[in-house]
């Protein structure tokens, strides 16, 4: 009974309460040694103690008493805790490499220090001496992949643990005053009683991360230096690829070595401009392999380090709003990184023997200002110039040069502005793309210049800040030549070809295009019932892929979203909740796109295990991709059901099930299985085996499209489809051997196995419907592997063909990374990656034999040993 009082004593005062003042300590005459042991007199006035569960026990007081002191002097900030366990013996020190955040013992230490109420950054150390750091933005999200430069040392201690960190004022960013106000936030978890606590604990119910931090006071007097990093990189490369013996381009290409430097000013101590020469950017990582199947480009994530630093600046139309929800229709991407530096656009010749055709276009150098004016205007702009490219063409014993990409430019500005205190943001964000087009064969393929401009904003519509109200609202201008021109009318986003169409037909005299995109979404922040609704439009010739990543185009869209949680425990579930959701999408010809029912549901019961089950009911409409730039089809009502499990990731072993099942009136249908087991032996290692497997039949699978005069039904073209049955599997295994909080070894390893086989062609029959014509004359070539097809059945039409669609295409994909940090900011690494793959027994899935087949495959082995070495001047 007393303890139900005390949780309803501070429900009821404790949120209304002001935040706590802290008092920092300037260190005068002393040094603090770091060796994780609070034993140096600047640790004995008094500290910060009073820390509040929000897991399990959301208000209650933490079970285990923290103590937290922060000083500084002239260039760091020290922040130090006593963290009392009254069972030492249960701490969990497990070790991870950097940023790898596991279940463990942790201590965080959050700041804002611009004190902006937005954004932060953090620094958290476990009780094993492993780190993450990175940034806090839009009041309640992070970002670890943001690096700092900083130190930290824990000791386990009869008392428990505790813990030192040196933080570089040179890696905040903050407005100079004499006497400056940061906001300040600590946190704590207990793994082996699920608990996490913090000095300022924000209830579930309620929104927000930064925005209730406390007041840390006393930094005062504190002048940065000139802020100057280096970072020069030495790397050599040695591949063994696959390759004909008669190759004259495999030696030269074989090993490689390469340097450059990344180069960080301080402009102020509170704006960063990050320079590059001859940058390296390949990846660490391999992309997984995926088979596609549709008309649209497959998604990677940035992985360059250069890119990714500050990437939450250049977010578009996401922000004020803790929830984004798209179905069909989301803020664009108005920049994708890895836009630059690409692989080359350019085609080869029919006729040529062999070419030495580049993986990337090399970047001469980048340049890119990031970090806020002052505590209300944030800024960030990237200028990046990439080469003239070539590849190099070996034909009847002479090798000739084919410019495969052009020299270009790609600039891009962004500046947001909060006004009323952070009840209203505007922000402006513009990209650029010039390319020097001089070859007729790249003219066709590549816009000659591209512009984007964006409004964004958002702004609150009551005092408590339940309700905001998110727009962005962005144009977009390109032109080139009229072929040019032609290619991107045609594209799977607009498809101005369709024959039925009215709103935007195609126009082959054309040499530029321009559009708009505009969307207004409204979001209940915090409380028990949630609520979320948009609306929004892209038009026909809205285009930004240039420099972003281009999802839809002339398109309507509306959604509202209901939901209700419950983080109170109750007799089965600790927490729990549902949503569900009605969207509908229509084009500028006002074809229905899409209509469909949503919902999701699920709980976390007292073991903390978690049961989730979502689902949708989708009604017949008219899809303008079937064909792929030919007439409206319908797409036939369909529905899904997911059902997902997982057991207490605490434990040694934790598992994840997730069972998905999908189907159309059609006939369709598909069924996905995945599990996912990690494993953690010992603190050191932790092994994580991901499988999925995916099977079913398309009933109207694209294969091609054929002129004929006597198709007069479907505007004298034949649409040809199939009935395609496939198997899908593939798995994610990784290994992550951590030596030493700075040491580690990363082995990620995926089999990727994806076999379609092809039957029952068939042809649309009539635009709007979804009645096909079956083909009953159909004549296959072994020898040729081409199928022939006539089409009425009695030889007036002329004979259709095409290639085996069939495919079995499978892979094997993986790398092998030691990285060693040999003092802060300074790293070596070594990297071997792998690729092999195989393409026998098209359409037909036999596990084991398939499995022999990749493994009797010769590969693509590469070897990389990179050294680099931070200098701070």
């Amino acid at each position: 009974m007393f303890s139900l009082l005390l949780i309803l004593f501070m429900q009821i005062f404790g949120n209304n309460s002001a935040a706590p003042t802290i008092k920092a300590f300037k260190l005068e005459n002393s040094e603090i040694q770091l060796d994780g042991r609070i034993t140096e007199p600047a640790w004995n006035y008094l500290p910060v103690d009073n820390f509040t569960q929000r897991d399990p026990n959301e208000g209650m007081p933490a079970s285990e008493r923290t103590e937290v002191w922060i000083a500084y002097d002239d260039e760091y900030l020290y922040v130090a805790a006593k963290l009392y366990d009254s069972h030492p013996e249960l701490i969990d020190a497990s070790l991870t490499r950097k940023d790898n955040y596991i279940l463990s013992d942790w201590f965080g230490f959050y700041v804002d220090p611009y004190n902006d109420k937005k954004s932060g950054f953090f620094f958290a150390v476990n009780a094993g001496g492993s780190v993450i750091d990175g940034i806090l933005f839009n009041d309640s999200w992070d970002d670890d992949t943001w690096d700092g430069v900083w130190e930290a040392q824990t000791s386990l201690e009869d008392f428990g643990w505790s813990v030192e960190m040196k933080i570089p004022f040179s890696q905040l960013r903050f407005k100079e005053q004499n006497k400056m106000k940061w906001g300040v936030n600590f946190a704590r978890e207990i793994k082996r009683k699920n608990e996490r606590s913090y000095l300022v604990m924000v209830p579930k119910n309620e929104s927000g991360f930064v925005s209730h931090f406390a007041t840390l006071e006393g930094i005062n007097g504190v002048k940065p230096k000139q802020r100057i990093e280096l970072l020069p990189y030495l790397l050599q490369k040695s591949q063994f690829l696959v390759h004909d013996a008669g190759d004259p381009f495999y030696k030269s290409n074989q090993f490689k070595t390469s340097a450059g430097a990344d180069v960080k000013l301080g402009i102020g101590s509170n704006l960063n401009m990050n320079l590059t020469i001859n940058p390296d950017f390949g990846q660490v990582e391999v992309d997984p392999a995926v088979i596609n199947l549709s008309a649209f480009e497959s998604y990677f994530r940035e992985k360059r380090p250069f890119f990714v630093e500050g990437a939450d600046l250049f977010y578009f139309g996401i922000g004020g709003s803790n929830s984004n929800w798209n179905f069909n229709f989301g803020w664009p991407e108005l920049f994708y990184s890895r836009r630059i530096g690409k692989s080359p656009t350019g085609d080869l010749p029919d006729d040529y023997d062999y070419a030495d055709y580049p993986g990337e276009t090399r970047i001469l150098g980048a340049a890119k200002i990031s970090g806020k004016i002052d505590q209300s205007t944030s800024i960030g702009a990237v200028s990046a110039l990439t080469e003239r490219t070539f590849a190099r063409i070996y034909s009847n014993n002479n090798i000739s040069e084919l410019e495969v990409e052009p020299l270009a430019h790609y600039g891009v500005l962004r500046v947001k502005r909060e006004f009323n205190r952070g009840n209203q943001s505007l922000g402006l964000m513009v990209t650029s793309v010039n390319r020097d087009l001089h070859e007729n064969n790249l003219g066709d393929q590549l816009s000659k210049q591209a512009y984007t401009v964006g409004l964004d904003g958002w702004s609150f519509l009551d005092d408590d800040k339940q309700y905001v109200l998110s727009g962005a609202f962005a144009g977009s201008y390109v032109d080139g030549t009229k072929e040019y021109l032609i290619n991107l009318q045609e594209r799977p986003h607009r498809y101005f070809q369709r024959p039925d169409a009215s709103f935007a037909r195609i126009d082959s005299n054309r040499t530029s295009l321009a559009g708009y995109f505009g969307r207004l979404m409204l979001n209940k922040q915090h409380g028990n019932f949630y609520f979320n609704t948009a609306i929004g439009a892209a038009s026909p010739g809205f285009e930004h892929n240039d420099l972003g990543f281009q999802w839809l185009a002339d398109r309507l869209n509306g959604h509202v979203v209901l939901g209700y949680r419950w983080y109170e425990p109750a007799k089965i579930f600790r927490e729990k909740f549902i949503y569900a959701a009605h969207a509908r999408s229509f084009d500028y010809d006002g074809n229905l796109l899409a209509n469909f029912l949503w919902f999701r549901s699920g709980g976390t019961f007292h073991n903390y295990y978690n049961v989730r089950l979502s689902g949708h009911y989708s009604f017949e409409k008219y899809t303008k991709t079937l064909t792929r730039g030919g007439p409206l089809a319908i797409d036939p009502a369909n529905y899904s059901v997911r059902v997902s499990f997982s057991t207490d990731n605490r434990k040694e072993v934790a598992l994840d099930f997730d069972y998905d099942y999908s189907a159309d009136v059609a006939g369709g249908k598909s069924t996905e299985l995945q599990l996912e087991v990690d494993w953690k032996p010992t603190p050191q290692i932790n092994f994580i085996f991901e499988q999925e497997y995916r099977f079913g039949y398309e009933t109207r699978q694209w294969i091609d499209s054929f002129d004929d005069p006597t198709a007069a039904a479907t505007y004298n073209k034949r649409y040809v489809f199939g009935k395609i049955k496939q198997n899908v599997l593939s798995a994610n295994i990784r290994l992550n051997w951590t030596f030493t909080p700075t040491l580690s070894l990363q082995l990620y390893l995926q089999p990727f196995f994806a076999v379609g086989k092809y039957s029952e062609f068939k042809e649309l029959a009539r635009p709007g419907t979804d009645d096909f014509i079956i083909y009953t004359h159909v004549r296959y070539d072994n020898e040729d592997d081409i199928y022939y097809i006539d089409p009425d059945g009695n030889g007036d039409t002329e004979e259709l063909s095409f290639e085996n669609p069939d495919f079995n295409y499978k892979s094997l994909r993986g790398n092998a990374v030691l990285r060693w940090e040999f003092v802060p900011g300074s790293v070596f690494y070594f990297v071997w990656s792998h690729n092999q793959t195989n393409y026998d027994y098209a359409g037909n899935f036999d596990l084991s034999r398939d499995i022999k087949s990749l493994w009797r495959s010769t590969g693509d082995d590469i070897f990389l040993i990179k050294f680099s070495y931070w200098i701070n001047i």
